[in-house]
Protein backbone atom coordinates (compact mmCIF):
# COMPACT_ATOMS: atom_id res chain seq x y z
CA UNK A 1 0.00 0.00 0.00
CA UNK A 2 0.97 3.23 -0.92
CA UNK A 3 0.44 6.41 1.54
CA UNK A 4 1.17 10.24 1.46
CA UNK A 5 1.85 11.69 4.76
CA UNK A 6 1.64 15.42 4.82
CA UNK A 7 2.70 16.70 7.97
CA UNK A 8 4.05 20.43 9.90
CA UNK A 9 6.71 20.92 11.88
CA UNK A 10 4.11 21.85 15.32
CA UNK A 11 3.08 17.33 15.07
CA UNK A 12 6.91 16.88 14.29
CA UNK A 13 7.97 14.87 17.14
CA UNK A 14 5.08 12.50 16.75
CA UNK A 15 5.24 12.30 12.95
CA UNK A 16 8.72 11.29 13.17
CA UNK A 17 7.34 7.99 15.31
CA UNK A 18 4.51 7.91 12.62
CA UNK A 19 6.47 7.49 9.74
CA UNK A 20 9.15 5.32 11.63
CA UNK A 21 6.63 2.69 12.32
CA UNK A 22 4.13 3.07 9.63
CA UNK A 23 7.06 2.38 7.11
CA UNK A 24 7.55 -0.48 8.76
CA UNK A 25 3.54 -1.53 6.84
CA UNK A 26 3.51 0.77 4.17
CA UNK A 27 5.17 2.05 1.72
CA UNK A 28 5.32 5.77 3.31
CA UNK A 29 6.27 9.18 1.23
CA UNK A 30 6.58 12.30 3.30
CA UNK A 31 5.87 15.97 3.18
CA UNK A 32 6.71 18.57 5.37
CA UNK A 33 5.36 21.70 4.84
CA UNK A 34 7.54 24.57 6.32
CA UNK A 35 6.63 28.13 6.34
CA UNK A 36 8.20 31.51 7.39
CA UNK A 37 6.15 30.44 10.80
CA UNK A 38 7.25 26.88 11.31
CA UNK A 39 10.84 27.22 11.74
CA UNK A 40 11.84 25.79 15.10
CA UNK A 41 8.39 24.94 15.96
CA UNK A 42 8.22 21.97 18.53
CA UNK A 43 11.41 19.49 17.76
CA UNK A 44 11.40 20.75 14.35
CA UNK A 45 14.62 23.14 15.78
CA UNK A 46 15.92 24.46 12.64
CA UNK A 47 17.22 27.49 11.97
CA UNK A 48 15.44 28.90 9.05
CA UNK A 49 17.11 27.94 5.81
CA UNK A 50 17.33 29.53 2.37
CA UNK A 51 15.48 27.71 0.20
CA UNK A 52 13.64 27.89 -2.85
CA UNK A 53 9.73 27.90 -3.01
CA UNK A 54 7.68 24.73 -3.81
CA UNK A 55 8.61 20.58 -3.52
CA UNK A 56 11.98 20.10 -2.01
CA UNK A 57 13.79 16.94 -1.27
CA UNK A 58 14.64 16.64 1.96
CA UNK A 59 17.22 14.25 2.29
CA UNK A 60 20.54 16.65 1.84
CA UNK A 61 18.49 19.82 3.02
CA UNK A 62 17.77 18.12 6.75
CA UNK A 63 20.92 15.64 7.16
CA UNK A 64 23.02 18.59 8.64
CA UNK A 65 20.22 19.73 11.18
CA UNK A 66 18.57 17.04 12.87
CA UNK A 67 20.31 14.82 15.88
CA UNK A 68 21.20 11.32 14.86
CA UNK A 69 17.80 9.90 16.35
CA UNK A 70 15.63 11.46 14.00
CA UNK A 71 17.73 10.84 11.34
CA UNK A 72 17.73 7.09 11.85
CA UNK A 73 14.06 7.49 12.12
CA UNK A 74 12.88 9.09 8.74
CA UNK A 75 15.93 7.13 7.11
CA UNK A 76 12.49 4.41 7.21
CA UNK A 77 10.27 6.55 4.77
CA UNK A 78 10.42 5.99 0.72
CA UNK A 79 10.64 9.43 0.51
CA UNK A 80 11.03 12.86 2.60
CA UNK A 81 9.85 16.31 0.60
CA UNK A 82 9.54 19.67 2.07
CA UNK A 83 7.04 21.91 0.65
CA UNK A 84 8.76 25.39 1.25
CA UNK A 85 6.29 28.39 1.53
CA UNK A 86 8.65 31.52 1.58
CA UNK A 87 5.38 34.10 1.34
CA UNK A 88 4.13 34.81 4.76
CA UNK A 89 0.08 35.05 4.25
CA UNK A 90 -1.96 31.85 3.56
CA UNK A 91 -4.39 34.00 0.68
CA UNK A 92 -1.98 35.09 -1.48
CA UNK A 93 -1.18 33.84 -5.34
CA UNK A 94 2.12 32.95 -4.36
CA UNK A 95 0.68 30.26 -1.78
CA UNK A 96 -2.04 28.84 -4.54
CA UNK A 97 0.81 28.04 -6.51
CA UNK A 98 3.05 26.15 -4.14
CA UNK A 99 0.14 24.42 -2.91
CA UNK A 100 -0.41 23.66 -6.79
CA UNK A 101 2.94 22.24 -7.08
CA UNK A 102 2.43 19.84 -3.79
CA UNK A 103 -0.75 18.16 -5.39
CA UNK A 104 1.44 17.86 -8.75
CA UNK A 105 3.57 16.47 -6.74
CA UNK A 106 0.83 14.18 -5.26
CA UNK A 107 -0.93 13.16 -8.41
CA UNK A 108 2.03 12.05 -9.66
CA UNK A 109 3.10 9.61 -6.85
CA UNK A 110 -0.55 8.45 -7.49
CA UNK A 111 -1.15 7.15 -3.24
CA UNK A 112 -3.60 4.75 -2.27
CA UNK A 113 -4.27 6.94 0.89
CA UNK A 114 -3.28 10.85 1.61
CA UNK A 115 -3.16 11.19 5.63
CA UNK A 116 -3.03 14.50 6.13
CA UNK A 117 -1.65 15.20 9.85
CA UNK A 118 -4.67 17.65 10.70
CA UNK A 119 -7.04 20.18 9.25
CA UNK A 120 -6.14 23.57 11.20
CA UNK A 121 -2.45 23.57 10.02
CA UNK A 122 -2.99 22.93 6.22
CA UNK A 123 -4.89 26.18 5.19
CA UNK A 124 -2.67 26.63 2.19
CA UNK A 125 -2.84 22.75 1.10
CA UNK A 126 -6.72 23.29 1.19
CA UNK A 127 -6.49 26.71 -0.75
CA UNK A 128 -5.19 24.69 -3.71
CA UNK A 129 -8.34 22.50 -3.80
CA UNK A 130 -7.22 18.89 -2.66
CA UNK A 131 -10.50 17.52 -3.20
CA UNK A 132 -9.72 17.00 -6.93
CA UNK A 133 -7.62 14.42 -5.65
CA UNK A 134 -9.52 11.09 -5.89
CA UNK A 135 -7.23 9.38 -3.37
CA UNK A 136 -9.36 9.03 -0.25
CA UNK A 137 -8.23 11.09 2.37
CA UNK A 138 -7.27 10.30 6.22
CA UNK A 139 -7.52 13.48 8.31
CA UNK A 140 -6.24 13.51 11.84
CA UNK A 141 -7.85 15.94 14.37
CA UNK A 142 -4.96 16.41 17.19
CA UNK A 143 -7.73 19.17 18.85
CA UNK A 144 -11.20 18.47 18.36
CA UNK A 145 -12.08 21.61 19.24
CA UNK A 146 -9.48 24.67 18.95
CA UNK A 147 -8.32 25.71 22.55
CA UNK A 148 -9.83 28.41 23.89
CA UNK A 149 -7.98 32.12 22.57
CA UNK A 150 -6.54 30.13 19.81
CA UNK A 151 -9.78 29.96 17.17
CA UNK A 152 -9.09 31.75 14.39
CA UNK A 153 -10.48 32.36 10.62
CA UNK A 154 -7.58 30.87 8.99
CA UNK A 155 -8.51 27.41 11.23
CA UNK A 156 -12.44 27.97 10.27
CA UNK A 157 -11.99 27.95 6.65
CA UNK A 158 -9.02 25.13 6.78
CA UNK A 159 -11.95 22.80 8.60
CA UNK A 160 -14.72 23.74 6.36
CA UNK A 161 -12.70 23.08 2.94
CA UNK A 162 -11.25 19.76 4.30
CA UNK A 163 -13.62 18.67 6.38
CA UNK A 164 -16.21 17.53 3.50
CA UNK A 165 -13.39 16.08 2.01
CA UNK A 166 -12.02 13.85 4.77
CA UNK A 167 -13.44 9.77 3.72
CA UNK A 168 -11.96 8.91 7.67
CA UNK A 169 -11.30 11.34 10.36
CA UNK A 170 -8.84 10.26 13.18
CA UNK A 171 -8.57 11.45 17.17
CA UNK A 172 -6.36 10.68 19.81
CA UNK A 173 -8.43 10.43 22.32
CA UNK A 174 -11.91 8.78 22.67
CA UNK A 175 -13.28 11.37 24.92
CA UNK A 176 -13.93 14.01 22.19
CA UNK A 177 -15.04 11.48 19.81
CA UNK A 178 -18.45 11.70 20.06
CA UNK A 179 -18.71 15.37 20.89
CA UNK A 180 -16.69 15.95 17.67
CA UNK A 181 -18.89 14.00 15.70
CA UNK A 182 -21.86 15.78 16.70
CA UNK A 183 -20.38 19.44 16.52
CA UNK A 184 -19.36 18.93 12.97
CA UNK A 185 -22.49 16.18 11.96
CA UNK A 186 -20.10 13.81 11.03
CA UNK A 187 -21.55 10.04 11.07
CA UNK A 188 -19.83 8.15 14.09
CA UNK A 189 -18.28 5.16 11.86
CA UNK A 190 -16.45 7.99 9.72
CA UNK A 191 -14.08 8.51 13.29
CA UNK A 192 -11.21 6.32 14.89
CA UNK A 193 -9.20 7.01 17.60
CA UNK A 194 -5.88 5.70 18.27
CA UNK A 195 -3.27 6.80 20.93
CA UNK A 196 -0.14 8.53 20.39
CA UNK A 197 2.87 6.94 22.31
CA UNK A 198 5.69 9.20 24.46
CA UNK A 199 8.78 10.71 22.56
CA UNK A 200 11.56 9.00 22.71
CA UNK A 201 14.24 10.85 20.09
CA UNK A 202 16.30 13.46 22.79
CA UNK A 203 19.62 11.73 23.16
CA UNK A 204 20.60 11.70 26.83
CA UNK A 205 22.48 14.46 28.12
CA UNK A 206 25.63 12.49 29.93
CA UNK A 207 26.27 11.03 32.69
CA UNK A 208 24.93 13.55 35.06
CA UNK A 209 21.53 13.39 33.54
CA UNK A 210 19.97 11.12 35.97
CA UNK A 211 21.63 12.65 38.83
CA UNK A 212 18.80 14.13 41.28
CA UNK A 213 18.59 17.74 40.64
CA UNK A 214 16.49 18.81 43.87
CA UNK A 215 12.62 19.89 44.23
CA UNK A 216 12.27 21.19 40.76
CA UNK A 217 8.64 21.55 39.48
CA UNK A 218 8.87 21.76 35.02
CA UNK A 219 5.82 23.67 33.06
CA UNK A 220 7.04 23.18 30.12
CA UNK A 221 5.68 24.42 26.10
CA UNK A 222 3.24 26.59 24.29
CA UNK A 223 2.51 29.27 26.41
CA UNK A 224 -1.59 29.70 26.22
CA UNK A 225 -4.97 30.63 28.30
CA UNK A 226 -5.75 27.03 28.46
CA UNK A 227 -2.99 25.54 30.14
CA UNK A 228 -3.32 27.09 33.34
CA UNK A 229 -0.34 28.94 34.56
CA UNK A 230 -2.46 31.24 36.58
CA UNK A 231 -3.72 27.65 38.53
CA UNK A 232 0.36 27.08 39.18
CA UNK A 233 0.71 30.42 40.54
CA UNK A 234 -1.87 29.79 42.85
CA UNK A 235 -0.57 26.56 43.99
CA UNK A 236 3.15 27.39 44.02
CA UNK A 237 3.07 29.13 47.34
CA UNK A 238 1.31 26.23 49.12
CA UNK A 239 3.87 23.72 47.64
CA UNK A 240 7.14 26.39 48.81
CA UNK A 241 5.47 26.32 52.31
CA UNK A 242 5.81 22.59 52.85
CA UNK A 243 8.69 21.70 50.84
CA UNK A 244 11.48 24.58 51.47
CA UNK A 245 13.71 25.71 48.48
CA UNK A 246 11.39 24.03 45.54
CA UNK A 247 12.05 25.82 42.41
CA UNK A 248 9.56 26.47 39.31
CA UNK A 249 10.47 26.30 35.82
CA UNK A 250 8.32 27.72 33.54
CA UNK A 251 9.53 27.49 30.06
CA UNK A 252 8.14 27.91 26.45
CA UNK A 253 6.61 30.64 23.97
CA UNK A 254 3.38 32.38 24.61
CA UNK A 255 1.04 32.54 22.48
CA UNK A 256 0.15 36.00 21.06
CA UNK A 257 -2.21 38.35 22.74
CA UNK A 258 -1.80 36.22 25.87
CA UNK A 259 -2.05 38.30 28.83
CA UNK A 260 0.30 36.42 31.26
CA UNK A 261 0.15 36.46 35.13
CA UNK A 262 2.78 37.83 36.91
CA UNK A 263 4.65 35.69 39.37
CA UNK A 264 4.01 35.06 42.60
CA UNK A 265 6.24 35.43 45.73
CA UNK A 266 7.52 32.42 47.14
CA UNK A 267 8.35 31.67 50.74
CA UNK A 268 11.69 29.77 52.23
CA UNK A 269 13.81 30.79 49.30
CA UNK A 270 11.69 28.54 46.84
CA UNK A 271 12.37 30.31 43.33
CA UNK A 272 10.32 30.63 39.84
CA UNK A 273 12.62 30.86 36.82
CA UNK A 274 10.23 32.23 33.77
CA UNK A 275 11.67 31.64 30.47
CA UNK A 276 9.52 32.87 27.65
CA UNK A 277 10.88 31.58 24.38
CA UNK A 278 11.33 29.25 22.57
CA UNK A 279 12.89 26.65 24.07
CA UNK A 280 16.16 24.95 21.95
CA UNK A 281 15.70 20.65 21.65
CA UNK A 282 19.61 20.60 23.84
CA UNK A 283 17.89 23.09 27.07
CA UNK A 284 15.16 21.02 26.55
CA UNK A 285 16.28 18.02 27.20
CA UNK A 286 18.45 19.36 29.99
CA UNK A 287 14.76 20.63 31.87
CA UNK A 288 13.14 17.67 31.45
CA UNK A 289 16.12 15.71 32.86
CA UNK A 290 16.68 17.96 35.91
CA UNK A 291 12.53 17.92 37.07
CA UNK A 292 11.08 15.64 39.63
CA UNK A 293 7.88 16.28 38.21
CA UNK A 294 6.26 17.92 35.17
CA UNK A 295 3.00 20.02 35.98
CA UNK A 296 -0.03 20.22 33.34
CA UNK A 297 -2.73 22.13 35.23
CA UNK A 298 -4.57 22.14 31.88
CA UNK A 299 -8.13 23.35 32.19
CA UNK A 300 -9.15 21.90 28.92
CA UNK A 301 -7.38 19.68 26.82
CA UNK A 302 -7.03 16.75 24.14
CA UNK A 303 -3.98 15.21 24.96
CA UNK A 304 -0.36 16.81 25.17
CA UNK A 305 2.59 16.55 23.91
CA UNK A 306 4.37 17.77 27.21
CA UNK A 307 2.68 14.73 28.71
CA UNK A 308 4.45 12.79 26.05
CA UNK A 309 7.38 14.23 26.48
CA UNK A 310 8.03 13.89 29.95
CA UNK A 311 7.07 9.84 29.38
CA UNK A 312 10.29 9.80 27.32
CA UNK A 313 12.39 11.49 29.89
CA UNK A 314 10.47 8.95 32.04
CA UNK A 315 9.53 11.87 34.17
CA UNK A 316 5.97 11.90 36.23
CA UNK A 317 3.09 14.19 35.48
CA UNK A 318 0.89 16.08 37.79
CA UNK A 319 -2.60 16.64 34.78
CA UNK A 320 -5.73 17.76 35.56
CA UNK A 321 -8.82 15.59 35.30
CA UNK A 322 -10.09 17.00 31.49
CA UNK A 323 -10.37 15.79 28.40
CA UNK A 324 -8.57 13.19 27.03
CA UNK A 325 -5.61 13.45 29.80
CA UNK A 326 -7.43 10.61 32.04
CA UNK A 327 -6.43 8.26 28.71
CA UNK A 328 -2.70 9.10 28.89
CA UNK A 329 -1.99 9.89 32.64
CA UNK A 330 -2.78 6.88 34.78
CA UNK A 331 -4.16 8.35 37.91
CA UNK A 332 -1.51 6.46 40.69
CA UNK A 333 0.54 4.91 37.86
CA UNK A 334 2.28 6.94 35.46
CA UNK A 335 1.04 10.55 37.74
CA UNK A 336 -1.66 11.85 39.35
CA UNK A 337 -4.89 13.62 38.25
CA UNK A 338 -6.19 16.75 40.08
CA UNK A 339 -9.15 18.42 39.47
CA UNK A 340 -9.08 21.37 36.65
CA UNK A 341 -8.61 24.85 38.75
CA UNK A 342 -8.02 23.40 41.82
CA UNK A 343 -4.95 24.92 43.09
CA UNK A 344 -4.80 22.98 46.41
CA UNK A 345 -5.14 19.57 44.92
CA UNK A 346 -2.04 20.63 42.36
CA UNK A 347 -0.08 22.02 45.35
CA UNK A 348 -0.87 18.49 47.43
CA UNK A 349 -0.34 16.33 44.48
CA UNK A 350 2.72 18.25 43.68
CA UNK A 351 4.31 18.01 47.13
CA UNK A 352 3.59 14.52 47.52
CA UNK A 353 5.98 13.59 44.48
CA UNK A 354 8.65 15.88 45.51
CA UNK A 355 8.76 14.48 48.76
CA UNK A 356 8.51 10.74 47.84
CA UNK A 357 11.09 9.32 46.13
CA UNK A 358 9.51 5.80 46.32
CA UNK A 359 6.30 7.18 44.26
CA UNK A 360 8.35 8.60 41.79
CA UNK A 361 10.52 4.92 41.24
CA UNK A 362 6.73 3.12 40.72
CA UNK A 363 5.72 6.13 38.14
CA UNK A 364 8.75 5.68 36.64
CA UNK A 365 8.31 2.28 36.02
CA UNK A 366 4.66 2.44 35.13
CA UNK A 367 5.60 5.03 32.64
CA UNK A 368 7.85 2.22 31.17
CA UNK A 369 5.05 -0.22 31.05
CA UNK A 370 2.85 2.20 29.47
CA UNK A 371 5.35 2.96 26.62
CA UNK A 372 5.80 -0.27 25.87
CA UNK A 373 2.08 -1.68 26.31
CA UNK A 374 -1.38 0.67 25.38
CA UNK A 375 1.20 4.08 24.28
CA UNK A 376 3.46 1.38 22.06
CA UNK A 377 4.10 3.22 18.40
CA UNK A 378 4.04 0.25 16.98
CA UNK A 379 0.55 0.43 17.70
CA UNK A 380 -0.66 3.04 16.58
CA UNK A 381 0.87 2.60 13.20
CA UNK A 382 -1.07 -0.99 13.12
CA UNK A 383 -4.14 1.22 14.16
CA UNK A 384 -3.86 3.39 11.64
CA UNK A 385 -3.03 0.81 8.74
CA UNK A 386 -6.40 -0.49 9.31
CA UNK A 387 -7.79 2.52 8.72
CA UNK A 388 -5.62 2.92 5.41
CA UNK A 389 -7.16 -0.47 4.59
CA UNK A 390 -11.03 0.16 5.08
CA UNK A 391 -10.31 2.78 2.17
CA UNK A 392 -7.26 1.84 0.01
CA UNK A 393 -8.36 0.48 -3.66
CA UNK A 394 -6.31 -2.69 -4.64
CA UNK A 395 -3.48 -2.30 -7.20
CA UNK A 396 -3.60 -3.97 -10.21
CA UNK A 397 -1.17 -6.69 -10.29
CA UNK A 398 1.62 -6.58 -13.15
CA UNK A 399 3.85 -9.62 -14.71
Amino acid sequence: MRVAFYTHPAFFEPAVHLIRELSRLVELHVLLEVTPWTWQVAGFDIARLDLPAGVVPADRVLADHLPLRTRESLAHAADIQLVVHRQRRSLNPATWIIAQRALGFLRRLQPDILHLDDADESLRLALGGPWRLTTPLVLSVHDAEPHAGEADWHTRLARFLLFRRASRFVLYNKASQVTFARRYRIPDWLTRTVSLGAYELHEPVGADGGQDSGPIVLFFGRISPYKGLDVLYQAAPLVAQRVPGVRFVVAGRPVPRYRIPPPPPLPGGATIDVQFEYIHNERMRALFHSARVVACPYLEATQSGVVLTSYGFGKPVIASRTGGLPEYVRDGETGLLVRPGDAQELADALVRVLQDSGLRHRFQQGIGELMRGPLAWSNTASSLVDVYAELARPRPTTG
